[in-house]
């Protein structure tokens, strides 16, 4: 709750209240909460339990079948809210892709996710866990692992240690078209992360071209995926362009 920096003007969208042992505690201090809960009876219960408090409510459902600005919509409430609670570890990582990636309805997330999920949205080139989400994370927001939790911190225990993630959106924003370039490229790469990156983009322009191209923002002509940040995808992408298939090396 401390991390999560939030006040009574805050509007949250809790994922997966479970029991509710956090939304007693945004009750508590004033929040505004809208919990998603999946399952029938924790959902029904949270709705007798709250049912004297205006400023918390509970919806039966799956977070993944509507958009968020449609959640908001269906508790009566306009964004931009903030995004949190326990994710269901399973589906964390498209939970959390859709928060940064849908426009205007989150304004920040704090969750706990597994720790290997968390590491590898917040990792960059050269971390473990380092890969294409971590690219595109970066290409919409600031991810920053906050801290970690140990099985015992829960009921039932989990086999795994847990982490508190924050996503804050990027500000400014990247210009939307360089952004698909960027991460289309790194896609691209990643795919084929055990080849040079100059091999693997090879189906986009000649390998030659891209040889060309990473020595000019200041990487080895046989760099993998791996060592390539944000940055630099969006560095290669403005020297080659989409369509630069038929571009002499």
């Amino acid at each position: 709750m401390a991390a999560a920096r939030l006040g009574s003007d805050d509007v949250v969208l809790e994922v997966g209240p479970g029991e509710g042992a956090l939304t007693r505690v945004l009750a508590a201090r004033g929040i505004r909460v809208g919990a998603v809960e999946i399952d029938p009876l924790r959902a029904d219960a949270l709705t007798r339990e709250f049912s004297g408090t205006p400023r918390v409510a509970v919806i039966r459902g799956d977070i993944l079948e509507k958009t968020y600005p449609e959640w908001l919509a269906a508790f009566g409430w306009q964004g931009p809210a903030v995004l949190f609670g326990n994710l269901p570890y399973n589906v964390a990582t498209p939970i959390l892709s859709r928060a940064v990636e849908e426009s205007g309805a989150i304004r920040r997330v704090i969750a706990t996710v597994q720790r290997e999920v968390a590491r590898r949205f917040a990792a960059r080139p050269g971390d473990e866990g380092y890969g294409y989400l971590s690219v595109r994370a970066s290409a919409f927001a600031r991810p920053r692992v906050l801290f970690d939790l140990p099985p015992s911190a829960f009921r039932p225990r989990p086999k795994v240690v847990s982490s508190v993630l924050e996503l804050s959106p990027r500000a400014p924003a990247l210009d939307p078209a360089a952004r698909r370039r960027a991460l289309a490229l790194a896609s691209l790469g990643f795919r084929g992360r055990r080849k040079t990156l100059a091999n693997a983009l090879s189906s986009e322009a000649p390998r030659a071209t891209w040889e060309e191209a990473l020595a000019a923002v200041g990487k080895s002509v046989k760099a993998r995926a791996e060592e390539l940040a944000l940055e630099d995808y969006l560095a290669l992408a403005a020297r080659v362009p989409a369509g630069a298939a038929g571009v002499e090396p």
